[in-house]
């Protein structure tokens, strides 16, 4: 019931502060020929997907729920059964795995065609021939982003009252599998980590007051990422969204007067997002959010993740002074892995990376029980 936040509308409106703003200029679209350049609010499958439930087989309601947040460019659910199905196994309780905007099922099926894709990567190749991580995986979310930066915040607030929505939902007893006074606990991968803390730090009518949050390769402020991958962006998009984030997003507010609203303190999930993007801003009030909830925080680092350095997740989670006594575990593991795959499916290695695999999701389990 959110999407008409998110940029398409040619009037937006927001209830709680009988705020009215004509569509600025940054939402409208030019490329109609371009099947990447669609009317995002308009987009079906964005706005009406499902969501995948893991729970013990008792017959009883869930009383207990553990929200799963993937990462970023990620497609299918693939990888991610067997960590909701473990954390199930570690916890007892039940997992939600819900996916962000233009993510997953709520995504056209066109912009995964590698055909179609790998078309416009080619041509794009000879526009940026000096570009790095490009890929038919990445061309369509590296082509939307680097068009219209806007789209990462916007995704990132239309993702998060989708879940509230659904927590409220939740209240009203409409799943038949989860009890209506459920309690709420994070799991949070890469990018979703700043949905994750924009949930729990902001806390909605105190719904998740002794909520606990486990990150693993994750917990970094946005400013302090690496993210060009094959698998996530390419170079230009990336130079693109760190000047629209990092060195302008104050311009833009300003001019933006429906972001600036939402990103304002008149909606506090909007300012905790934001405190999130930009190592230098918004600082105290970051690092007190992280010391008031430290003792519901736990994170897990890769010595070895280039794309979110552990060494990032420190310095963001234990702040500037570091005194801030958030528990990070610095692990790495025997084998060849990487930011977005730390458990590789490779018969010669299957033995060690099993044996990691269980060995990390019973740390992250045991914190979240």
């Amino acid at each position: 019931e959110n999407k008409n936040i998110i940029p398409g509308e040619d009037v937006y409106t927001c209830s709680t502060h009988n705020f009215t703003q004509k569509a600025p200029a940054t939402h409208i679209w030019t490329d109609k020929d371009s099947i990447l350049d669609v009317v995002d609010s308009h987009v079906t499958e964005n706005s009406e997907f499902r969501f995948h439930v893991f729970k013990p087989n008792d017959g009883e309601k869930a009383k207990q729920v553990i929200l799963l947040l993937h990462g970023f460019n990620e497609k299918n659910w693939t990888k991610y059964f067997p960590w909701a199905y473990q954390l199930m196994k570690e916890t007892g309780k039940a997992v939600i795995l819900f996916p962000m905007t233009f993510h997953m099922n709520r995504a056209l099926p066109q912009w995964s065609d590698p055909r179609l894709m790998t078309e416009l990567q080619n041509e794009h190749k000879k526009k940026y021939p000096n570009i790095i991580g490009s890929s038919f995986v990445n061309i369509a979310i590296s082509t939307r982003l680097r068009v219209k930066p806007q789209r990462f915040i916007w995704s990132g607030l239309l993702t998060y009252y989708d879940i509230m929505q659904m927590v409220e939902e939740i209240k009203e007893d409409t799943y038949d599998c989860i009890s209506h006074n459920a309690t709420y606990d994070f799991f949070a991968y890469s990018i979703g980590g700043l949905l994750a803390q924009t949930l729990m730090l902001s806390n909605h009518n105190h719904y998740f007051d002794n909520a606990k949050m486990a990150l693993f390769c994750s917990g970094s402020v946005f400013s302090r990422l690496t993210p060009v991958c094959k698998f996530i962006m390419d170079s230009e998009t990336e130079q693109t969204l760190y000047r629209f984030i990092i060195g302008y997003l104050d311009v833009h507010i300003q001019n933006d007067k429906w972001m600036g609203h939402f990103l304002s303190e008149n909606h506090s999930e909007g300012f905790t997002f934001m405190s999130l993007l930009n190592y230098n801003k918004l600082m105290d009030y970051r690092e007190n959010l992280f010391r008031n909830a430290h003792d519901r925080i736990y994170a897990i680092a890769l010595e070895k993740d280039f794309i979110i350095p552990y060494y990032e997740v420190v310095n963001t989670l234990h702040g500037r002074k570091k005194d801030i006594p958030i528990t990070v575990d610095i692990d790495d593991f025997p084998y060849n892995y990487k930011h977005e795959d730390p458990f590789p499916m490779k018969d010669s290695i299957k033995v060690e990376v099993n044996r990691h695999f269980i060995a990390t999701f019973r740390k992250l389990g045991s914190f979240l029980k």
